[in-house]
């Protein structure tokens, strides 16, 4: 190796020492425009000189730098890998979990089909049992109508027999009337289809039941609130009369002349109330009501009423 003092075109001058280490250095410092000169002691003041000083300072700084940047370059590479590594475990985990959404989804959306199959079949079902009791319900109203039309034409025929039964019976209340007219005896009163007569004298209650036996009759028995209205009228105002009403057989049963029994009651009130003394009742009539029932003695001397 040779040494050899050049001076390029800037006028810088230096030794050529080693051919290959000025080629290197030039390459990387110079871009293969300028050798690399050994630095020299004496050299103050020249631009060579100066670069060796700036290098022989700062070059160690320069390699901390570059070794700093090389591991947080390695670093971020770590970070970096370790961060796609978990991303990829996440998209393994989201795959997974989609996969397992996807098949439940499937399996929900075969059961929603199930279920809106059965759903349709149920539908179907219930529109053929609404047709069919669409079709009984017109059934039932056309026999309703006829059903209907049926009972008018009954109510009318029901009518028709009512009014010609009134009719009849009229006709037989007038039958009956006038041959009651031709049977009642003189001094008797004729009333619906009974015979009724008015004593004029006063008579225990015993002696006027005999009396009306006598007549072919019995003391008048109350049944009925037509036949209370009747007596009141045949008494007259205020009188007092007997009728075939007593409890002399025994004590507390009241029963009538033909051994019916009391239901129909009109007591005045508190009556009965003579105890075993009055076993005998006489009517006594008002103005404008139906009168009262009194008990009293038997041996009590009234009018009486007879009836046949």
């Amino acid at each position: 190796m040779s040494e050899e003092i050049y001076e390029n075109s800037d006028g810088f001058r230096g030794k050529k020492i080693n051919e290959i280490e000025t080629m290197d250095f030039n390459d990387q410092i110079y871009n293969n425009e300028r050798p690399i000169m050994p630095c020299k002691k004496d050299g103050v003041g020249d631009q060579h000189s100066v670069f060796c000083q700036w290098w022989k300072r700062y070059s160690g700084a320069v390699a901390v730098c570059l070794g700093l940047l090389c591991v947080l370059l390695l670093a971020g590479i770590i970070g970096l890998l370790l961060y796609q590594r978990n991303q990829l475990t996440s998209y393994n985990t989201l795959t997974k979990d989609g996969d397992q959404l996807q098949t439940s989804g499937n399996n929900l959306r075969d059961q929603l089909q199930t279920s809106n199959n059965t759903l349709t079949k149920e539908r179907d079902q219930r529109q053929t049992s609404n047709s069919t009791l669409t079709k009984e319900r017109d059934q039932l109203q056309t026999s309703y109508n006829t059903l209907t039309k049926e009972r008018d034409q009954l109510q009318t025929r029901y009518n028709t027999l009512t009014k010609e039964r009134d009719q009849l019976q009229k006709e037989i209340e007038r039958l009956k009337q006038s041959l009651v007219e031709k049977v009642c005896p003189q001094e008797w009163k004729k009333l619906d289809s009974s015979c009724y007569y008015v004593s004029t004298e006063y008579k225990s209650w015993e002696e006027s039941r005999q009396d009306c036996r006598n007549r072919g009759a019995d003391l008048v028995v109350i049944n009925s609130e037509e036949k209370q209205t009747l007596v009141n009228w045949l008494c007259g105002v205020y009188d007092y009369v007997w009728i075939g009403l007593t409890d002399s057989v025994t004590e507390g049963t009241w029963k009538w002349v033909d051994d019916t029994p009391l239901t129909t009651k009109y007591w005045d009130s508190g009556e009965p109330n003579g105890g075993v003394a009055d076993n005998c009742v006489y009517f006594y009539s008002w103005t404008s009501d139906k009168g009262e029932w009194w008990d009293y003695y038997c041996s009590y001397k009234y009018r009486w009423i007879c009836e046949k």
